[in-house]
């Protein structure tokens, strides 16, 4: 059975469907024609989880540089608790609405908390604030 190929011309519409069980991405194909292709919500997360790691390595070739990244800029950021206590979630977001969430275990906080200190301290006094106590981020 022949593959059948849509090119996209322009993303019209994203929408969640079906009371939350999946969602929906309407664009232009290539002959400006409306389509639209449903995603079942676990088919959805893959797609959301592949992307990123996608647009790097198209990157990569697009420059011939296999240390290229993809990289948002970070617009806003948020750390609150997890219900299931085993760690912090963490919100990253970019200023056009791109966010994701991870639950981060209480020893990889520490950990990146003090990466963060240690690499903002080498990036210069004026790029952060108050210093940070290494040992208070490791106990």
């Amino acid at each position: 059975m022949a593959r059948k190929k849509m090119t996209s011309s322009q993303l019209t519409t994203c929408s969640v469907v079906k009371d939350g069980h999946a969602i929906r991405l309407e664009f232009l194909d290539g002959e400006d024609q409306p389509v639209s292709v449903e995603f079942p919500f676990e088919q959805a997360q893959s797609i959301v989880m592949t992307l990123p790691r996608m647009l790097s390595k198209a990157l990569q070739r697009r420059t011939r540089s296999p240390s290229s990244r993809y990289a948002f800029t970070l617009g806003r950021w948020s750390i609150e608790s997890s219900d299931e206590k085993n760690g912090l979630i963490v919100t990253l977001a970019t200023d056009d609405g791109f966010q994701v969430s991870f639950v981060i275990p209480f020893d990889a906080c520490r950990a990146i908390g003090w990466a963060l200190g240690r690499e903002g301290r080498s990036a210069g006094p004026d790029s952060i604030g108050e210093p940070i106590d290494d040992q208070r981020l490791l106990n």
